[in-house]
């Protein structure tokens, strides 16, 4: 099964998208993520399977997503 990370502007935010996941039976783990250059870091929630169920889940979560990545 294919995983994405849904990178996340704060650790606050990955957190509440993670439970917001779980609660819908969607797995979920919090990541800190490097990003590019060397400008610090983020964080994303990895997961698998329907990527656009769980953004919208997030959105009705009030989460912010960044962007998705494959993992």
């Amino acid at each position: 099964m294919k995983k994405y990370m849904i990178v996340t502007p704060s650790i606050t935010h990955a957190l509440k998208g993670r439970d917001a996941l779980r609660r819908l039976g969607i797995s979920a783990r919090v990541e800190r993520k490097s990003r590019p250059g060397g400008t610090g870091c983020g964080y994303g929630i990895v997961t698998t399977g329907d990527v656009k169920r769980a953004t919208q889940a997030l959105s009705d979560a009030s989460v912010r997503v960044l962007e998705i990545v494959d993992y």
